[in-house]
């Protein structure tokens, strides 16, 4: 003969009570937010390196071109600026810095410094002339 468990009240126990089932909501309520906050911060970081990754091939096209120009056009760069186009709709600007390097002797060195703050991206060369 099987056993039956009974309830305080004297009826059967078929499941679950009120309680287990909200603590147990409660709990997966708890999981889910976590999820969700790790899932937004995923998305946040992967525009900024998106943003950033952009801003370093604009940063390396620029320093190309800067370094195939003729010196004197190169040197005329300097203090202008470069634009920086990224698909979240915010464009960026980067600076153009050249500074000469004072090496003593007859050849002329100077350092290309190519910046985009927002982003905290910096590119830095260098170019000699004899």
């Amino acid at each position: 003969m099987d056993r039956m468990e009974t309830s305080p009240a004297g009826g059967a126990s078929k499941g679950f009570s009120l309680l287990e089932v909200l603590v147990a909501a409660g709990i997966l309520g708890i999981m889910c937010a976590g999820v969700l906050a790790v899932i937004v911060q995923i998305d946040q970081s992967n525009r900024y390196l998106q943003n950033r990754t952009i801003a370093f091939r604009a940063a390396h096209q620029t320093m190309e071109v800067l370094l195939s120009d003729d010196m004197d056009l190169m040197l005329l760069q300097n203090g202008n600026t470069f634009a920086v186009n990224n698909p979240t709709g915010h464009p960026e600007t980067g600076t153009i810095t050249i500074t000469d390097l004072n090496w003593i002797g007859p050849d002329k060195a100077y350092q290309i410094r190519l910046e985009v703050p927002n982003l905290g991206v910096v590119l830095t060369g260098a170019r000699a002339r004899s």
